[in-house]
């Protein structure tokens, strides 16, 4: 019998039940996505701001990185004048002296860095904390994105295998009705049948994976909260959507947050503190010191002051006359300051590249979200609310149905696709400008 004419006694009390049923579940469905849309639209309710407070006391690399930090700021307190050096003479034969022999002499000395050396070795290690700190801010951003990564992929597993579990348990309850019409020979095949029982195996088969990626999901936010990650503390949000309006707008926040462009510009100026240092390696140091000398007994009963010991004071400068190694510093501290300048001007033409490119790929994602959210939704709830009708007054077949189904079901699980790109697109856009979450405030935020 073609499948066209597929007939069920009793239309009404058996299938129109279940087509209620089916046609209530999908109506909850949508309603949910309209209120998960309604619900990203509330600015006070979006930003993950207590998973990532959480996030950034727990995980281990973040941690590392301020512990990095702190031992960059203690080393400043290491800059300072060279320690003084502590000599002893011994005079294996005494020289004489009017006053006696001299036995023993001790010289304390202290070199004293000029011409402006020690105050720059003092910028350097404070531009090498800011490096840390870059460095700290990076690790932030990047367990941040990871974060919002691997939650925006566990809410879209989430709610993709709730559509399709769903979606099995409608095809199940098809699958009995159909089985029972085929045993009392009520005019239905064997192949509606057997194509149900196909659906519904794919559809495990697709839950299955789909679990699978989910647990990945969860022990890799375990992973980045050092194993006190709990669903609940997401409390429902999810990753800002914010209005994107011009482009001036993200790249002056990225100029002023990126530590990519921070560390460069730290960089570049040890390098111009590291050529400077290198030019005055030609200028000589002072050194400067004390000298006691023991004075033992003299033989001669005229000495005016017999065995009397002696305090001098000394100054002396070091004398630079390794010209061409000095020069040699000079020019490859040069070319490294070139190079500094050079990697800044890079790294912001990179950076520039990335929060435009990722702009026009968040407003692409936007035309799109709107598509399935004004229009390709509701039209295929309509197409499904359609097909009931149609099949009620025996104008479709069973299989027509079920090809409805399998539409608004994919067109279910592309718009949690859609939807996770275009959270991920945000993410993607707030780690380019270096934005973390808890503390920044977006303009325009949705």
């Amino acid at each position: 019998m073609n499948y066209q004419t597929l007939r069920v006694p009793n239309r009404a009390h058996v299938d129109k039940r279940k087509l209620n049923a089916f046609a209530a579940r999908h109506l909850l469905l949508a309603m949910a996505v309209v209120m998960s849309i309604a619900f990203s639209q509330d600015g006070k309710r979006i930003g993950l701001r207590q998973p990532i407070e959480q996030l950034l006391k727990t995980n281990r690399e973040v941690l590392a990185a301020e512990q990095a930090l702190g031992a960059a700021q203690a080393k400043v307190g290491t800059v300072g004048l060279p320690d003084p050096v502590l000599e002893n003479t011994s005079f294996l034969q005494a020289v004489e002296t009017r006053n006696g022999p001299m036995e023993n002499q001790l010289m304390l000395g202290q070199k004293i860095p000029l011409w402006g050396k020690l105050k720059r070795q003092k910028l350097i290690a404070g531009h090498k904390v800011e490096i840390a700190g870059a460095m700290l801010t990076q690790k932030r951003v990047q367990v941040a994105f990871q974060m919002r990564s691997a939650w925006e992929s566990y809410v879209t597993l989430e709610r993709s295998i709730a559509i399709l579990m769903n979606y099995r348990d409608e095809l199940e309850s098809f699958k009995t009705s159909a089985l029972s019409q085929y045993s009392t020979g009520s005019g239905i095949t064997q192949h509606p049948v057997l194509k149900l029982q196909i659906e519904i195996s794919l559809t495990e088969s697709r839950i299955n994976a789909l679990e699978g990626e989910l647990a990945g999901a969860g022990h890799t936010l375990q992973q980045l909260f050092d194993g006190s990650y709990a669903p609940d503390m997401f409390a429902g949000e999810r990753t800002v959507v914010p209005t994107v309006t011009g482009d001036d707008y993200w790249l002056g926040i990225a100029r002023a947050n990126n530590p990519q462009y921070m560390r460069a510009q730290a960089e570049l100026a040890i390098a111009d503190l590291e050529h400077q240092l290198a030019k005055r390696k030609s200028y000589p140091d002072l050194t400067t010191g004390i000298t006691y000398t023991a004075i033992g007994q003299s033989d001669n009963d005229m000495a005016p002051s017999s065995g009397a010991d002696a305090f001098g004071v000394k100054v002396g400068l070091n004398i630079p006359i390794w010209l061409g190694k000095n020069k040699s510093a000079s020019k490859a501290t040069s070319l490294m300051y070139s190079a500094r300048r050079d990697q800044l001007a890079g790294a912001w033409n990179q950076i520039e590249d990335n929060v435009r490119s990722q702009i026009d790929a968040l407003r692409e994602i936007e035309e799109t979200y709107a598509l399935y959210n004004t229009r390709l939704i509701s039209e295929s709830d309509q197409m499904l609310t359609s097909a009931y009708s149609a099949y009620e007054t025996g104008k479709i077949s069973f299989l027509d149905v079920l090809d409805s189904q399998r539409m608004v079901v994919r067109v279910r699980l592309q718009f949690e696709s859609v939807e996770q790109k275009r959270r991920m697109a945000s993410a993607i856009l707030l780690l380019n400008v270096a934005l973390v979450g808890p503390k920044e405030v977006l303009r325009n935020e949705d």
